[in-house]
């Protein structure tokens, strides 16, 4: 049985692009990768201070796992919960370790600029919500194989999701929701190729 049984507004992300909402406590975010090996940079910032924001590097420790799985939640750098994974259907590929994309990195692997990136959506999104968050915050990378090697190096690989495969969040503090379809197609971090994505507010 699925977590969400009311969908209340659906929001399609093309390709490369951004979206925000404003949410309540309680409610349920159904995040659909349409296509298969496309990943979404997750944020999330408290309604009532938005230099409370999911981080993490304080989640980390507080689940004591690289990233979280179906019951556990993401932690702010507050160290509060602030949404929790209620429902995966997908591999469960959620990365906590990589930083947005930006035109930095871009050019760092020798794209040609301008180049659409993660981190000018959030700042778009961010400008869109009059939010004055102007820091280089790490994502939540959902849908996303960056594969730790028992050598501690790492392996980008192209995320295991196929069409339609989804996730549900429920969140756990009023907050601001940002999202971005990554447009990385310099390496397999999209399977070379971006595509769109669609979240789901409800109940």
């Amino acid at each position: 049985m699925s977590a969400m049984t009311t969908v209340e507004q659906t929001v399609y992300i093309p390709a490369g692009m951004g979206a925000s909402v404003s949410v309540s406590e309680g409610t349920l975010i159904r995040l659909t990768d349409l296509y298969g090996q496309q990943p979404i940079d997750f944020w999330a910032f408290c309604q009532e201070d938005p230099w409370e924001f999911l981080s993490p590097e304080h989640t980390r420790p507080s689940i004591m796992k690289l990233y979280p799985g179906v019951g556990d939640s993401a932690f702010t750098n507050f160290r509060r919960p602030i949404v929790t994974l209620v429902e995966d259907n997908s591999p469960g590929q959620h990365d906590m370790q990589f930083a947005a994309c930006d035109r930095a990195r871009y050019i760092e692997l020798g794209a040609s600029l301008p180049h659409a990136n993660c981190q000018d959506n959030l700042h778009l999104e961010l400008q869109k919500l009059n939010l004055d968050v102007r820091g280089v915050i790490q994502p939540w990378n959902l849908f996303t194989n960056f594969f730790i090697n028992p050598d501690g190096t790492f392996s980008i690989k192209a995320p295991s999701t196929q069409p339609g495969d989804n996730c549900t969040l429920r969140v756990d503090i009023n907050c601001y929701i940002i999202i971005s379809a990554c447009p990385q197609d310099m390496n397999d971090t999209c399977g070379g190729n971006p595509t769109d994505v669609q979240m789901e507010i409800g109940r």
